[in-house]
């Protein structure tokens, strides 16, 4: 069959609505806006997306004057206007709202929730902190804006995010499907978190991110129905005490300073992720970090940061922690520097189960005042023990950020020579444009190909 094709139409118009609205609807909303100029019929396509985000640094950049970004904040503002009053399905799955200084727009801001809840949103994400305040000042960052009293009486919201907007707890009780809570850069006290997760049954993720006043995250002896919780850099008032019962939590995020963890999780637990760089000084918590991760030995998946390495040599069990860790992926964030090494071991040590281990070098801080000294080329000519990971069930390792230093090498070596059943070793290469350096990091990685590898089907790729 003959296909007739006017050369001055574009190809899109040519594709049928259904394919076009599949195309449009992987599309980042960002992207999908932009193809309306690709076609007439493309321009109409995008508006019946059910993703909706509006977002104002798409359109205000942070390295331009004043003036024009107040010109670019009117199109963004205006862009909005538009895009509601000319939307054209019944329902809206997810709406996202990110503008800083919401007061100077209130009235946009208060239609497009409006325009959410009208349409049914399943999934509310509204966000009004501003990218120019600092990770830890919250001292001067009140809620900009409050959650409107008609959002409350939206029954058939599943998942709520705010960041810097303020809201009543117990208005949440008519939220009987949400199953997804976020809340960012807000005053959060311990009696809300608790209220929260007793009107709202159905609760599956919870994430408090550089929030203040928690005196402390503690659930008492309630046993918590979770699968997710996320405490990101959050203040706590008094000192830092995690105390909680998930026995159906899968994914465990903790990122702030140490001090008491008493948590029971059940055998379902899959991932944790445990960051404690923001200590400002060095403490010898090895005998916390251990029980810590007794607690912890069923996840499937473990990151660990680099306080975590140097302070857990410090403990009664220097070398490995007593008991069986079930890890098959363990993801360690690290300078590679000396204080690390014992550290690096440890870990080794402890996850006899391990598949496959990620080095993230680059990552982390070195503690000026840390109490021990190593020096590392003694310490790996005196690597010679192999341990159970390395000897049964080791066969990826991926180093990212690789800078070919003293540290980085004698890891690698190491892993080469007592990996027996190793089967590939990934090496990615820091690259910077006009690197003097490139060359040389790249002949170290090199180098590495002719060290005696203890397992025959080893492959070193570099990359």
């Amino acid at each position: 069959m003959e296909m007739n094709v006017d050369m001055n139409e574009d190809m899109f118009s040519l594709l049928p609505v259904e394919i076009i609205t599949k195309i449009a609807s992987f599309l980042p909303f960002k992207e999908a806006a932009k193809s309306s100029i690709l076609s007439k019929r493309w321009l109409k396509i995008w508006k019946s997306r059910r993703d909706i985000e509006f977002n104002e640094f798409f359109f205000v950049k942070s390295d331009v004057s004043d003036e024009i970004k107040e010109a670019h904040r009117r199109i963004f503002l205006n862009f909005i206007t538009h895009s509601i009053q000319n939307y054209e399905e019944k329902v809206v799955n997810k709406f996202s709202l990110k503008v800083s200084n919401p007061q100077s727009c209130a009235d946009t801001v208060q239609d497009c929730i409006a325009f959410a809840t009208k349409h049914l949103v399943k999934e509310l994400r509204l966000d009004f902190s501003d990218p120019t305040w600092e990770e830890n000042d919250f001292d001067d960052h009140d809620a900009l804006f409050q959650l409107p009293c008609h959002v409350y009486m939206h029954k058939t919201l599943e998942a709520l995010e705010l960041n810097a907007c303020s809201f009543v707890v117990h208005d949440l009780v008519n939220f009987r499907a949400l199953k997804d809570v976020s809340l960012g850069w807000i005053e959060v006290k311990n009696s809300t978190i608790r209220t929260l997760l007793s009107i709202c049954r159905n609760l599956e993720s919870l994430s408090l991110n550089k929030c203040w006043n928690l005196a402390h995250f503690d659930m008492g002896g309630h046993e918590l129905g979770l699968r997710r919780l996320v405490i990101d850099n959050c203040h706590f008032v008094d000192y830092d005490y995690v105390y909680f019962r998930a026995p159906n939590l899968k994914f465990l995020k903790y990122s702030g300073t140490l001090e008491i963890f008493q948590i029971e999780v059940g055998f379902s637990m899959q991932e944790a992720e445990l960051d404690f760089t923001p200590m400002p000084d060095f403490e010898e918590y090895g005998d916390i970090l251990c029980q810590l991760l007794c607690d912890l030995n069923c996840v499937y998946v473990l990151t660990v940061c680099s306080f975590l390495l140097q302070a857990i040599p410090t403990g009664e069990e220097p070398v490995r922690i007593q008991c069986n860790m079930n890890v098959r992926h363990l993801i360690i964030k690290t300078k590679m520097h000396n204080q690390e090494l014992r550290g690096f071991m440890f870990m080794l040590n402890s996850c006899a189960c391990l598949k496959k281990l990620t080095i993230e070098i680059g990552q982390g801080k070195i503690y000026e005042d840390y109490p021990y000294s190593i020096d590392s080329k003694k310490f790996w000519g005196q690597q010679c023990i192999i341990f159970e990971c390395l000897r049964r069930n080791l066969k990826v390792v991926e180093l990212k950020g690789f800078r070919g230093t003293t540290n980085e090498m004698g890891a690698c070596r190491y892993l080469i020579q007592a990996g027996r059943v190793l089967e590939q070793i990934i090496i990615n290469v820091v690259k910077k444009e006009g690197d003097e350096f490139l060359e040389k990091r790249y002949a170290n990685a090199t180098s590495l190909l002719n060290v005696r590898k203890a397992s025959k089907n080893l492959r070193i790729s570099i990359v």
